[in-house]
């Protein structure tokens, strides 16, 4: 009876050991469906890690993402994507200004157009440079050389209809200069200059021309804020901020030269600096030429 008992336990063990064999345990420690363990996990970035019916296992960290979380099927995270390569925006412009120079490009050759249209302007010759000692941050040098600012012509800067220039100047003489001109070569053109340290403005057709001239020494060796308005009708001088005076204005039209800062065509050139250039095809306000020459329009009239 002894014999039975012991051999009956034996096959008892046998077949637990068979059992056993058959149904191995999942990778996380729990038997797997049907005794199948399940696939190894593949570590490629942003692939499926396959599990049995157990707690799956986490995903691997996905190429350029966060790591995947344990989730069903343990999925891995999927790879995060850089976002949309952006494009630059169109430059802002303001209605009127076709052309602003700050000459703010210390060590270039060239000095960049702040309006949005792109009229950069180049050194050319001697005597040219830019300088820390400006009005307003840097400022164009000219030491009576042949040196000037040449900016190409273009439609836009041409007064059709009406003009501003505004700018500021400091001499280092008064000896006689170009200031600002653009001038083609059929007598058409704009052009402001000094001598003995007075402003001469001058628009000019085949037909005539439109003039005004200052009083002497209104520009000295500190800076001096000049703007020039042509509604077509009437031409004013501003200094300062202020209506110097007052001419009978026009002679409007397309000019074909490039326009010159510092020098032009037989004109000596200018021996100071210049800052802050606006150059505007429409006509400024008398409220609007007093808050660019720093001042406050109050009762009629710039306080500055």
């Amino acid at each position: 009876m002894a014999k039975r008992i012991q051999a009956f336990g034996f096959v008892a063990l046998s077949i637990l050991a068979t059992a056993a064999c058959a149904n191995p345990t999942s990778i996380d420690g729990e038997q797997g469906a049907e005794g199948t363990p399940p696939p190894a996990a593949d570590n490629g970035a942003g692939t499926t890690v396959a599990t049995g019916f157990g707690p799956s296992v986490g995903g691997s960290t996905g190429s350029g993402g966060a790591a995947g979380a344990a989730g069903a099927g343990g999925e891995a995270g999927a790879p995060s994507g850089g976002g949309a390569t952006g494009t630059g925006g169109a430059p802002t412009t303001t209605p009127g200004l076709e052309g602003s120079w700050a000459f703010e490009d210390l060590g270039e050759a060239t000095t960049k157009d702040g309006s949005g249209h792109a009229h950069h302007g180049s050194l050319v010759g001697t005597g040219v440079s830019l300088t820390k000692s400006g009005k307003v941050g840097a400022a164009a040098s000219f030491s009576g050389g042949d040196g000037r600012i040449s900016i190409s012509s273009a439609t836009n800067l041409d007064f059709t209809s009406s003009a501003t220039i505004e700018l500021w100047v400091k001499l280092s003489s008064t000896s006689t200069g170009a200031i600002v001109a653009r001038q083609g070569s059929s007598g058409d053109g704009v052009r402001i200059r000094t001598s003995a340290g007075n402003v001469q403005v001058a628009f000019t057709r085949p037909g005539g021309s439109a003039m005004v001239t200052s009083d002497p020494n209104v520009l000295t060796n500190a800076w001096t804020h000049v703007a020039v308005v042509n509604d077509g009708s009437s031409l004013k001088l501003y200094l300062n901020g202020k209506l110097h005076r007052t001419e009978s204005g026009g002679q409007l039209g397309n000019v074909s030269g490039n326009l010159y800062v510092g020098k032009s065509g037989t004109d000596a050139a200018l021996n100071g600096y210049v800052d802050e250039l606006k150059w505007w095809s429409l006509a400024r306000s008398a409220t609007e030429i007093c808050s660019d020459a720093g001042g406050t329009w109050t009762n009629g009239e710039c306080a500055l």
